[in-house]
């Protein structure tokens, strides 16, 4: 599925930008896997607008790098579907020029414009979608942290959705652990090996998802692999790098759900992998129980902590964890946290519980949580979604007009 295109390049400029690329990613790539990269990164930030030759003038430190004698042709091999985006947008910019801009696009954007608020990369069951990102973005900025000196630690980290919803802050170091073999292999995957998993992802043929007998023994096929899988690693501690795993879980979890995505959707998905990749890069990807993580053994960190909703363990829990003793003892440790923290619960019940009336589900939750948190001198903060109501609960004050301490069991939490 690639086109073999001849291709003009400014051959001082392309030689700058290649020297980003090895800096940012840590690794030699070659001529076409440069370009592709570039491009990634273009279409990410900018897939929406038409081209600006302006930012060529950014890029050069004198007129003279645009003489003639320094540019040359070379041919380029591009995904065809990468090229029918290029040119969408600019359908009267020859390629050359379109890759020009491109190139000097990469060299003067800064890191962090990739970096910054990464929306979620797919969803599952308990996901945090960008509404928790934003919040948690804005608790975790006003917490005005020593960031170089600190570890940000995601005990459950899923999707990685906070982590990558977070602004580029200077980490000593970035731990995202989960038990779900599936997830972390996700995540290694995009830190390790980024553009196999894209350009398996692009060059699929992804027509079957519009043909419902075909889709679904693809996703049959998919989940007896991923669920093999994820049984035979489920007690490992190494994390692995398997693509093949990761390009399938990855497809399930886009289209194996009652609002199928398409192909572009899909597509667009993808272009978030290599902001995420350069995101990763200070990361240890981790499968262990995130208890392991709430001990005072290291205050000088960040505790992100979405572990399975109290009450709603059975719609995304790992199977045979006993969860009733594991919520006693992480809100025994939250208690005498020495370090800072965000808790992530719901006030409001499971809409898959239709076993009691609205009213008595928010009781039972409410007593539910009042038993691990109320009256402890913990802050919470409630976030309000389209159906619930979340809570991030924490042990820094950092926001005094939206946190508050619940000592009274009849204040209202949802």
């Amino acid at each position: 599925m690639k086109n073999g295109e001849k291709i003009t390049v400014n051959k001082v400029l392309l030689e700058r930008a290649n020297s980003k690329i090895k800096k940012l990613f840590k690794r030699n790539y070659t001529a076409n896997d440069q370009l592709l990269i570039m491009i990634l990164l273009y279409l990410y930030k900018h897939h929406s607008k038409p081209i600006n030759y302006d930012v060529v003038y950014l890029a050069c430190k004198h007129p003279d790098e645009l003489n003639r004698s320094n540019y040359i042709t070379k041919k380029y091999y591009i995904n065809k579907i990468v090229l029918s985006l290029l040119k969408a947008k600019n359908q009267t910019t020859c390629l050359s020029t379109i890759v020009e801009c491109i190139i000097t696009s990469f060299i003067t954007t800064p890191t962090s414009e990739y970096t910054d608020s990464i929306r979620p990369l797919y969803t599952i069951v308990g996901y945090k979608n960008t509404t928790m990102q934003k919040a948690t973005a804005n608790a975790v900025d006003a917490m005005n942290l020593s960031h170089k000196s600190m570890t940000l630690v995601d005990g459950c980290c899923a999707t990685g959705s906070l982590f990558f919803g977070l602004k580029t802050y200077p980490w000593q170091s970035v731990v995202l652990n989960d038990l779900n073999p599936l997830r972390t292999n996700f995540l290694n995957v995009l830190k390790t090996e980024p553009l196999k998993l894209i350009k398996q992802i692009w060059d699929a043929d992804l027509s079957f998802i519009k043909q419902p007998k075909k889709r679904k023994q693809i996703i049959s096929a998919y989940k007896y692999e991923t669920s093999n899988y994820e049984k035979k690693r489920v007690n490992y501690k190494h994390v692995d790098c398997n693509v093949e795993i990761a390009y399938k879980m990855f497809i399930i979890q886009c289209i194996d759900k009652a609002m199928i995505e398409g192909s572009d959707k899909i597509l667009k998905r993808v272009l978030r992998f290599s902001p995420a990749h350069l995101k990763l890069q200070n990361a240890t990807i981790t499968q262990d129980d995130c208890l392991s993580y709430l001990k005072n053994d290291n205050v000088n960190k960040l505790v992100l902590l979405d572990v399975p909703y109290i009450g709603s363990e059975h719609t995304c829990a790992v199977k045979g964890y006993k969860y009733k003793p594991f919520h006693e003892k992480v809100a025994d440790c939250l208690q005498n946290a020495k370090y800072p923290f965000l808790y992530y619960c719901r006030s409001t019940p499971p809409k898959s519980d239709t076993t009691f009336s609205r009213e008595q589900g928010e009781h039972i939750m409410k007593m539910k949580l009042a038993q691990h948190f109320m009256d402890k001198g913990f802050y919470f903060k409630k976030v309000h979604l389209t159906e619930d109501t979340e809570l991030m609960i924490s042990n820094l004050l950092y926001d005094k007009k939206a946190q508050f301490q619940w000592t009274e069991f009849e204040e209202n939490i949802t």
